[in-house]
């Protein structure tokens, strides 16, 4: 994410997401599409936690290094931004 001077990080870059596949090192997710999704964060790299009943059009809020899992996603409904 680049930083600006006085003013919060800003995403530069974004990419669709394929389950399973996708190394997101680092990145924020929009989910356009709810639901649940498994992940791995960047502080616990070893442990996968689930995300329950995610709203549409809605960020998680934290730093994914891993998408392990995702219900009811395509490649389109997620996107990583960093």
């Amino acid at each position: 994410m680049g930083q600006f001077f006085n003013q919060p990080d800003f995403g530069t870059e974004a990419f669709p997401v394929t389950i399973g596949t996708t190394n997101v090192n680092q990145c924020a997710l929009y989910m356009g599409v709810g639901g649940n999704i498994e992940v791995k964060l960047v502080g616990s790299r070893q442990t996968a936690v689930v995300f329950k009943n995610i709203p549409n059009g809605s960020f998680l809020p934290c730093i994914v290094s891993e998408i392990v899992a995702g219900a009811n996603t395509t490649v389109s409904e997620v996107i990583a931004i960093k």
